[in-house]
């Protein structure tokens, strides 16, 4: 039952809830089933997650729209958090395996986006990846590896384009 009324929450933010409006009641539908989202945080909607995935959003964020976590793992964004549109943060992956079948066997990522960053719109988060304090991926992004903190992350795959105050 608890499934099913997820998946119907889901519906609802996502077709009838989506843009910027009722973020109130759209924080209040997460929580019920399970998401953690902190005070005044603003979800755009449509949002992508399973059931099992855990998912907690700090205080005073921003979630664009799309945001997707595909995979089994977890995600957390901490306090003041901006994501940009598009967001998908990839928290499942497997070994490789031998020359029979190269997927081999799965991982379960966990990912951290930590508080103060910014997230640009059409970024892709992989293998787990963590997220410095206060730091700045810039749009099209792909993330392959940890950010440190108050870096400008930017190109496939990110680097390090300027360090911030």
């Amino acid at each position: 039952m608890k499934k099913l009324l997820f998946y119907i929450v889901l519906f609802l933010i996502n077709n009838f809830l989506k843009g910027t409006k009722l973020f109130k009641l759209k924080r209040r539908l997460l929580i019920n089933i399970g998401v953690s989202v902190g005070s005044n945080s603003k979800i755009v909607g449509p949002i992508y997650i399973n059931y099992i995935n855990k998912i907690s959003i700090g205080e005073e964020c921003w979630v664009g729209k799309n945001f997707t976590v595909d995979g089994n793992g977890s995600v957390i964004i901490e306090d003041r958090c901006d994501i940009g549109p598009n967001l998908i943060i990839n928290t499942g992956g497997h070994v490789i395996g031998d020359s029979s079948r190269r997927a081999g066997a799965g991982i379960r990522y966990k990912s951290c986006i930590k508080s103060g960053s910014w997230i640009g719109s059409n970024v892709l988060i992989v293998n787990g990846s963590q997220i410095g304090e206060s730091s700045v991926v810039a749009a099209g992004t792909v993330v392959i590896s940890d950010v440190k903190p108050n870096v400008l992350l930017a190109g496939v795959p990110g680097k390090v384009k300027k360090e911030l105050n």
